[in-house]
């Protein structure tokens, strides 16, 4: 038979892996002005996308909880929620930096970056602590 559950761990990781490491070639290449490689930006479009993804799976198939592991749950929903809004915020914030030739934006959309990195890995924490903690043995 075919298990919807499974859908929300396969995916989880995508989102993770490639804000880190868009994160870390943006740090890594990171100069004022448009003279740097576009890596880093276009893989946080990805990470954004695949965020939408996991969000997604999570809510949609993923098993109800009771007790302390619904709290935990919902915490690990909650940062899902802030980092998918704002990997989408700093995707924008680099697209209109992108087409709108705005220099300027530089550094907001770097703080930005940073910011979606520190609540994705938050989000994980949370959803690695669920797991292990609450979900495991079930």
């Amino acid at each position: 038979m075919f298990d919807t559950s499974h859908f929300h761990p396969m995916i989880v990781h995508f989102p993770i892996a490639l804000a880190v490491v868009g994160l870390f070639f943006e740090v890594i290449f990171y100069r004022k002005g448009n003279e740097k490689p576009v890596c880093g930006e276009f893989i946080l479009y990805l990470a954004s996308l695949s965020a939408i993804v996991a969000l997604l799976t999570g809510m949609l198939f993923t098993s109800s909880l009771s007790g302390e592991a619904l709290v935990m749950k919902n915490k690990h929903e909650l940062f899902a929620i802030l980092s998918t809004v704002f990997l989408l915020l700093t995707s924008a914030v680099y697209l209109y930096r992108r087409f709108g030739k705005n220099e300027k934006l530089n550094q907001a959309g770097m703080v930005l970056y940073i910011i979606s990195f520190v609540f994705i890995s938050i989000t994980g924490f949370l959803g690695g602590n669920l797991v292990y903690s609450y979900m495991i043995g079930l």
